[in-house]
């Protein structure tokens, strides 16, 4: 097997088609055709099974891509380090930070890099720290600065630079900041705008309501994004939403409920995340020091 039959197996996966697969890759439908099945002689059993809508990978295919795409990630690294010493610290590194995470923090030290290093170049993207994952996953980022992936997520390392608390978050004039120690069913027949339902903390603010017998929030406005520009939207009306404690300052009027963590738990860990046994740049090498000597890492 060569290493470009690897590409030929990772593209008809993710194209669901054997034509249009070999559409992306240059090359004619009988050639890519005749390699996938010289894949599936070495492996002495079927790795894609002919639906009506074109290919899908039978169990053992899922489970030889699985193996597949570790391996092209692990050749794709090698690549990187040659070209690493090759060219010593000059290079293009990937980063991807949440929108919970302070800017401050991830911008302070990327500029800091900058100076230090006049010739690298920086590729930022601000997404969820699930889709952040995915992205490191597939190789297309080098690390990552989020919240802690859960172990379902991946073989990844992680690097802690803080702890903090979500809180939840309501307009100063909001009547249940009128009230003193609050509980979940305080909470209950408020609206809420709150992230999808297939973003961890949303599943531990419904997970925490159906512990106490409650329904799930009603819910008036959900997203698949993370911004603090979405807080505008809490402004002058009876909405609650969840927050980082940094995003607070963020826009006046509004603040934090007095709910205790026995009612609602959203401590969480923040780091620099990278997948187990990557290569490991010099360039990010350089930039996980430097986030954790920057003032906001030390925060507990």
């Amino acid at each position: 097997m060569e290493t470009r039959d690897l590409d030929y197996l990772l593209a008809v996966q993710a194209h669901g088609s054997i034509g249009k697969a070999a559409e992306s890759l240059g090359m004619s439908q009988p050639a890519l055709t005749k390699a996938i099945r010289r894949v599936e002689a070495q492996a002495r059993l079927a790795l894609f099974e002919r639906t009506p809508s074109g290919v899908t990978p039978t169990p053992a295919g899922s489970l030889f891509l699985a193996r597949a795409r570790r391996i092209a990630l692990e050749y794709e690294d090698a690549l990187k380090e040659m070209e690493a010493l090759r060219r010593g610290e000059q290079g293009l590194l990937r980063i991807g930070y949440s929108p919970t995470v302070p800017g401050s923090l991830v911008l302070g030290a990327c500029r800091q890099l900058m100076i230090e290093r006049p010739a690298a170049k920086l590729r930022l993207r601000r997404r969820l720290a699930r889709d952040l994952g995915e992205l490191m996953f597939a190789g297309e980022l080098d690390l990552i600065v989020a919240p802690q992936l859960s172990d379902d997520d991946g073989d990844c390392e992680f690097v802690e630079l803080f702890h903090d608390s979500l809180v939840v978050l309501a307009d100063n004039g909001h009547r249940l900041h009128r009230k003193g120690s609050l509980t979940l069913a305080d909470l209950a027949a408020e609206d809420w705008l709150l992230p999808s339902s297939h973003i961890p903390v949303r599943q531990q603010v419904d997970e925490a309501f159906r512990q106490r017998g409650l329904a799930g929030p009603k819910l008036r406005v959900e997203t698949d994004f993370g911004s603090t520009s979405l807080l505008h939207l809490l402004r002058g009306t009876t909405m609650l939403c969840v927050a980082g404690t940094e995003s607070m300052g963020a826009l006046r009027g509004l603040r934090a409920l007095r709910l205790g963590p026995e009612q609602l738990d959203l401590r969480r860990n923040v780091g620099i995340t990278y997948r187990a046994g990557a290569y490991v740049s010099p360039l990010a090498q350089r930039l996980v020091t430097l986030l954790q000597e920057l003032p906001f890492s030390r925060i507990t």
